[in-house]
Formats: C-alpha cells, sequence, structure tokens
C-alpha cells in the first residue's frame, strides 16, 4: 500500500474512532455503573426576554473641501470642541473611531475632473442615561456631527444576573425531570453526577439607523429619539443523573 494510501486509511480510521466514541459515550458510561442503577442524560433550556438598558450613539463629522490640509484641519477642530463638550459628563462612555481622508471627483457624470477631499472620523457615546446621550448627540449634531447609528442594547451586568436566575430555574426544572425519568423506569433514588451549562444572548436588538444629513447652522437641532427594544436570554442545562 503506497504511503499516501495508508495516511488516508489511518485518518479514516481516526475518524471512526472518534464518531463511534461520541456515539457510544452514554453506553460506555452506562457500562461502568454497578447493576441496578441506570444513567439519565437530558437537556433543559430557560429563556426570558429582557428589557434592554444600554444605548449607544455612533456619530462621524464629514468634511469636503479642495485642500486636504483644510479637511483635516476642520475635522480635528470639529473632534476636539466634540471631546471636550462629552468630558465630565457623568455616566457617558466616550470613545473615538475611523479617521480617514480620500480624493474623489466631485461630478464624475460630467466628464470632467473635479477632485476634492472628503474626510471624516467617528465617535461612540455609551450610556445608561438614555436622556443624557441624547441631549448630547443632538447638540454634535448641531455642531455639524452626523448619525451614522443609534441602537439600544443589553449590559453584560445585567445580562448575567438574568443568566444566574435562569441557572437556578434550569437546575430545578432538570432535577424535577430526572426525578421523573427515574420514577418511570421504578427507581427510587437519583442523583446529579454532572452539569454543564451553556448560555447565549442577542445582545443588540435592530440598529436604528438615521440618513446622514448635514446641519444647519440657522436651524435648532432638536436631540434624537429611541424607544429600548428587548433582548431575548438564553440558558441550557445538560445534566447527567444516577437512578437506583
Amino acid at each position: 500500500m503506497s504511503p499516501l494510501k495508508k495516511v488516508c486509511s489511518s485518518t479514516i480510521s481516526l475518524i471512526c474512532c472518534a464518531c463511534w466514541l461520541m456515539i457510544s459515550a452514554p453506553v460506555w458510561a452506562q457500562s461502568l455503573l454497578p447493576e441496578g442503577q441506570t444513567l439519565i442524560t437530558l437537556t433543559v433550556t430557560e429563556r426570558t426576554r429582557v428589557g434592554q438598558d444600554t444605548l449607544s450613539a455612533d456619530l462621524r463629522i464629514e468634511i469636503d473641501h479642495q485642500d486636504a490640509a483644510a479637511v483635516q484641519n476642520q475635522i480635528n477642530e470639529a473632534m476636539a470642541q466634540a471631546l471636550t463638550m462629552t468630558r465630565g459628563i457623568e455616566g457617558i462612555d466616550v470613545s473615538t473611531g475611523y479617521y480617514g481622508v480620500y480624493q474623489f471627483n466631485h461630478h464624475p457624470a460630467g466628464n470632467r475632473a473635479d477632485e476634492m477631499w472628503r474626510g471624516s472620523q467617528s465617535m461612540t457615546l455609551q450610556s445608561r442615561d438614555a436622556a443624557t446621550l441624547l441631549e448630547l448627540a443632538g447638540r454634535l449634531q448641531a455642531m455639524g456631527f452626523l448619525m451614522n447609528q443609534l441602537s439600544y442594547s443589553l449590559s453584560t451586568e445585567r445580562a448575567d444576573e438574568v443568566r444566574d436566575n435562569l441557572m437556578e430555574a434550569a437546575l430545578q426544572r432538570a432535577q424535577q425531570k430526572a426525578a421523573r425519568a427515574a420514577a418511570a423506569l421504578g427507581k427510587t433514588t437519583v442523583d446529579i453526577a454532572a452539569v454543564d451549562i451553556d448560555s447565549q444572548s442577542d445582545g443588540y436588538a435592530q440598529p436604528m439607523m438615521m440618513r446622514a444629513v448635514a446641519a444647519d447652522a440657522s436651524t435648532e437641532m432638536a436631540a434624537p429619539s429611541a424607544d429600548a427594544g428587548e433582548t431575548e436570554v438564553t440558558l441550557t442545562v445538560r445534566v447527567q443523573a444516577v437512578a437506583q
């Protein structure tokens, strides 16, 4: 047999052995139990919907000009002013994002070159105080910042708190189901031997997209509005119990 065929044959054998072990694991575990004991394996899933508690606003300052230096200078000044405005506001987390400048043809359909420079830099606001964040976002829009995205999410702290409650409920239900299964088998006692906990959630709701419109300096900018949605938090418990 050629070396390649030997390698392929060995690989197939390993895969087959791994699959056999996964399929036969409960049977193998059962065979290790003393006579009269039965291994019960079951899965319980708990889920709930929780009101989102964190609002995020992603804004950007965007400048067009024939001079690249002028573009960058205006962006730098606007961002410095925005960061100064946001400093010291309690409960608001602020971070800056992508900063880029590129050249483009202002009149591509006119069959003539009209080279311009466009630059932008983004910043993100995040807070559990929605009213304060929305008021601040409105002030930034009045300065010329454009809203990229406005969205609610569930904070990690709140999600962990909810998962703890779901875990307790799931374990209680798993114990009840194991006891019922044992009784159906004619067993009088059941002990939980192993527990595997798996949790997940959808952190974000559908973002509220905002059309980018330049602010008119002569018009007072109203603060944007946002309503919180709900996030589904799920927790699954896999249990192995021994009945006798």
